[in-house]
């Protein structure tokens, strides 16, 4: 009984702060881009996690479906790093609910999926969102031209240097659980040829 109305507190929060940040606070998120693309889309992902976490177990999942879940979440990431999109989120507050509910749904489900779908599809998951982070980052730092009619070039260059950290973290701690996981696989392999 407690559990639950723990869950239901949790999940009343979570909606509080998805209707902060989705309406009073969009407009202060919208006004620069660093705003947006690092601090928005970030806290919308992570609100879809938490929100997972009240969910005691998951439906299992199959590694097909798992793959085809994190090729739409990919798909998903990619589509609302175009330029064209990120104008059109700003522009059109309608637009912009759909980005957040994407990003909760994507939070959502990867840890829906996290605990079924096999090592070695996640490490490359992460791979790739790093190396995507990366090219963002790198684009948005390197071009003097604007990609984005609703921020300014200065906007763009300090969300692409803080995009390019934020990539090459995500890479670096993907290598540290990939090494790490290889590691402790190793052991457990000597320990079942000792026993």
């Amino acid at each position: 009984m407690h559990q639950r109305r723990f869950r239901g507190l949790i999940l009343a929060v979570i909606c509080i702060l998805f209707f902060v940040v989705s309406f009073p606070m969009n407009e202060w998120f919208c006004e620069t881009m660093p705003r947006h693309q690092l601090l928005q889309l970030p806290a919308m992902f992570f609100l879809g996690m938490i929100a997972a976490l009240l969910f005691s177990k998951y439906p299992a999942i199959d590694t097909s479906w798992g793959i085809a879940i994190l090729i739409l979440i990919m798909a998903s990431f990619v589509f609302w790093m175009l330029p064209h999109s990120i104008d059109a989120a700003v522009i059109n507050p309608w637009f912009n609910r759909v980005m957040h509910l994407n990003m909760v749904a994507a939070g959502f489900l990867i840890m829906m999926i996290s605990g079924n779908i096999i090592f070695e599809i996640k490490i490359a998951f992460f791979w790739m969102v790093s190396a995507m982070v990366l090219a963002i980052g790198i684009t948005l730092k390197s071009f003097n031209i604007l990609l984005c009619s609703s921020f300014t070039i200065g906007q763009q260059s300090e969300t692409g240097f803080y995009l390019l950290i934020a990539g090459f973290v995500l890479f670096l701690v993907t290598m540290f659980i990939f090494f790490h996981g290889l590691a402790s696989r190793s052991r457990n392999r000597k320990i079942l040829s000792a026993n």
